[in-house]
């Protein structure tokens, strides 16, 4: 394989693990056991090995009908995960009632974006690799498998030490993803159009960048803090499990 395949595969990776990283967020956050979390990890792991085995047997004109439906599914995705983000959210803040067993799925279970997603990875890996289609599923499979359950018990642990693990910062994780599923059809196709215009050249002053970096990230950790202000003084709701075994 050559170098610039070697990149792209690693790219391509690096994507399988950042869907890893959704899935973890909302299973760290929701309130499940360890086993619980071990069995939606399998799942990722099964469905990996299923598509990459797919991947020799579906016909190319199949596979561009199932990219075109993408963008549709994706804004069936965002619109609900930004509903049932505010139901989260403020049926714990007002009522005390938890529905995160419930809506953290919209988060955390295969949803036809992961899963055309997936089906891609294992698609470009079988073009790029002289690997076999069935290995190629493995190894997604075991990034996700393992990426899940690091990310849910890493997040699970900080959010419990945070005392921030509760329905409402999944309310709020979830309602922040799908705004960002929202806004990617619109960004993306323009960043891509934008990149084809010629502009100016213009020197970027880095120092000053870092420091506008600073100064945000500066604000969002006083408004977190002073959230979690706010709720230390008006606790409520039912204690819940951290990721028992």
């Amino acid at each position: 394989m050559t170098e610039p395949n070697i990149f792209i595969a690693l790219g391509v990776l690096s994507g399988v693990a950042i869907l890893a990283l959704k899935t973890g967020l909302g299973c760290g956050f929701a309130n499940l056991k360890r086993k619980e979390v071990v069995y939606i990890a399998f799942i990722y792991f099964g469905a990996s090995i299923i598509l990459s085995y797919l991947v020799g047997i579906i016909a190319p004109d199949i596979t561009q009908n199932i990219i075109a439906t993408g963008v549709t599914m994706h804004l069936i995705i965002a619109t609900g995960l930004v509903y049932f983000g505010i139901k989260t959210k403020r049926e714990w803040l007002s009522r005390a009632n938890d529905l995160s067993r419930k809506t953290f799925l919209w988060l955390s279970i295969p949803c036809p974006v992961c899963l055309t997603a997936t089906f891609l990875a294992c698609l470009m890996l079988s073009q790029l690799t002289s690997i076999n289609n069935l290995w190629i599923g493995v190894i997604v499979g075991a990034i996700f498998f393992f990426g899940v359950c690091i990310f849910a018990f890493t997040v699970s642990s900080v959010a419990g030490v945070l005392r921030i693990k509760n329905p409402s910062t999944l309310g709020s994780v979830m309602i922040l993803f799908g705004l960002f599923y929202l806004l990617s059809p619109l960004i993306i196709p323009a960043y891509i159009q934008a990149k084809s215009i010629p502009y100016p050249e213009f020197s970027i002053d880095y120092p000053m960048l870092f420091l506008s970096f600073i100064l945000m990230a500066s604000l969002i950790g006083v408004g977190f803090l002073i959230d979690r202000h706010k709720r230390m003084k008006n606790k409520g709701g039912k204690k819940w499990t951290h990721l028992l075994a």
